[in-house]
C-alpha cells in the first residue's frame, strides 16, 4: 500500500485505488517510445484510454490530442487546460526492468510517458468524481523535446473553442527525492536560442600554417572567448549560459580546413541578459575572426521562451503541495536553465508549472533526464496524481 511506501504523505483514496493503472498506463507507454510529432501509436493509446472514459477528443496536429471534462455547470466558471507532453527521445535504453523499450534507439528517457499517465489518471477521477463548475481541457501534446509541439498546437487552436483561461503542467523530476513537490513563481526555466558559427579561412598543409588563415585554431579562441560573455558581461547575481557543444571541421591529420562550424545554446531567465547575450556573442567571434584572417558567419536561432510561472496560480500550487507532502517537502526555490515548450501556454494564459520529486536509490532511480538508465520511482507517480487533481480543482474554484 503507498500509505507504507510513502508515510507521512497525504495521498486520498481515490488516487490510491487508481495508482495501479497510472502505473501500468505508464509501463506500456514506456515500451513504444516514439520521438517528436511522430507519436502515432501513443496518440492512439492515448484515445483508447480516452474512449474507456466515455469522453470526446480531437487531434488537434497529426498526434496532438485535446479532450473536454465538463462541470455540472460549464458556464459558471473557467477552462482550465492541463497538459502532458507525450514525445520519447532518440536514446538507446540501458536498462533492464521487464518494461524495457521494444524500438531499439528510442526510449521515454525524460519521463514523459509519466506524465502522460498521471493526466490520464486525473481525467478519469474528474469523470468519475466529477465537479461543480467550469470545464477542463486535456492536452496531450506531441513534440516538447526541441519539435516545438507546443507552438504548433496553438496555432492549431488548442487554446481556443473553448478558451483557456489557466494552464497547467508538471514534470517527473530525478534530481529530487520521492516525497518533495518543487514550485516557485517567476521564471523556473530557462530560455533558448541555437547558436550556430560558421568559421571560413584558407586551407593548407597542416605543415605549412602560414600558407593559410587557420580556422581550427580560430574555433578554439571563439569557444574560450565566449566564456568571457557571461563571467564578464553579465551580471553575476543574474544567469546565463552560452555552450558550445559541437564542433564540426576537419577530414585529415595533415590538412587545416578551409571551415569549421560550431552549433551550441544559449540559455537565460530575463530579457535583459538575453539581450545581452545576443549582442555580445557575434562581437566576440567576429572581433575573433577578423583578428585571425577568417571570416565569420553567427546565426541565434530562437528556440523557447523563458517558463515562466505565474505568482497567484504558483502560490495555489504551492498550499496544495504542503497538503500532500507537508511544507518541509516543499521546495520553494528551483529554478533549472533546462528549457520547456509549456512556456508557449503560459505566455497565452496564467499557469504554473511544478517538479515533482522521483529519485530513490534504493531502486537505482538515480540517472538524470536524457540519460540512458533513466528510471524514476513509481511511487512518485501517486504524488503527481494527487497534486495535479487538487491543483485542477482549486483553477477551477477562480474567476472565469
Amino acid at each position: 500500500m503507498l500509505q507504507d511506501v510513502l508515510p507521512g504523505v497525504n495521498i486520498s483514496e481515490p488516487t490510491r485505488k487508481g495508482h495501479p493503472e497510472v502505473v501500468a498506463n505508464r509501463r506500456f507507454l514506456h515500451t513504444i517510445p516514439e520521438i517528436g510529432l511522430q507519436e502515432f501509436k501513443t496518440a492512439e493509446f492515448i484515445e483508447s484510454r480516452l474512449d474507456a472514459l466515455g469522453l470526446a477528443y480531437e487531434r488537434c496536429t497529426p498526434t496532438g490530442i485535446l479532450s473536454m471534462i465538463d462541470g455540472r455547470d460549464p458556464g459558471a466558471g473557467p477552462v482550465v487546460m492541463l497538459r502532458a507532453d507525450i514525445d520519447a527521445l532518440p536514446i538507446l535504453e540501458a536498462t533492464s526492468h521487464e518494461y524495457v523499450s521494444t524500438r531499439p534507439g528510442f526510449m521515454h528517457a525524460c519521463g514523459h510517458d509519466t506524465h502522460t499517465a498521471m493526466q490520464i489518471g486525473v481525467a478519469r477521477r474528474l469523470v468519475n468524481e466529477g465537479f461543480d463548475k467550469g470545464r477542463v481541457k486535456l492536452c496531450f501534446q506531441p513534440g516538447e523535446e526541441g519539435h516545438h509541439g507546443a507552438e504548433k498546437m496553438i496555432a492549431a487552436g488548442a487554446l481556443e473553442n473553448p478558451k483557456v483561461k489557466y494552464c497547467y503542467g508538471q514534470h517527473i523530476w530525478a534530481g529530487s527525492p520521492t516525497g518533495q513537490i518543487l514550485i516557485q513563481g517567476g521564471p523556473v526555466m530557462a530560455g533558448v536560442d541555437r547558436l550556430e558559427i560558421s568559421l571560413t579561412g584558407k586551407g593548407t598543409h597542416a605543415a605549412q600554417p602560414q600558407s593559410g588563415y587557420d580556422t581550427v585554431y580560430a574555433a578554439a579562441q571563439v569557444i574560450t572567448a565566449l566564456q568571457t560573455v557571461i563571467s564578464r558581461n553579465i551580471d553575476p547575481l543574474e544567469a546565463g549560459v552560452v555552450t558550445v557543444a559541437m564542433i564540426n571541421g576537419g577530414t585529415a591529420h595533415n590538412i587545416i580546413p578551409e571551415k569549421v562550424e560550431l552549433v551550441g545554446t544559449i540559455r537565460w531567465f530575463d530579457n535583459e541578459t538575453h539581450e545581452i547575450i545576443k549582442k555580445r556573442v557575434p562581437e566576440v567571434v567576429t572581433g575573433i575572426a577578423n583578428a585571425l584572417q577568417v571570416q565569420a558567419e553567427v546565426r541565434i536561432i530562437h528556440e523557447h521562451f523563458p517558463t515562466v510561472n505565474d505568482d497567484m496560480i504558483a502560490e495555489i500550487v504551492r498550499q496544495e503541495a504542503v497538503q500532500i507532502v507537508g511544507e518541509a517537502n516543499v521546495i520553494t526555490r528551483q529554478r533549472t536553465m533546462g528549457a520547456e515548450d509549456f512556456s508557449d501556454f503560459a505566455r497565452e494564459a496564467p499557469g504554473a508549472f511544478a517538479f515533482v520529486g522521483a529519485q530513490n536509490p534504493s531502486k537505482d532511480c538515480v540517472w538524470p533526464h536524457h540519460h540512458p538508465k533513466f528510471n524514476v520511482d513509481e511511487d512518485a507517480f501517486a504524488i503527481g496524481s494527487e497534486l495535479m487533481h487538487r491543483v485542477c480543482l482549486r483553477l477551477l474554484e477562480l474567476p472565469a
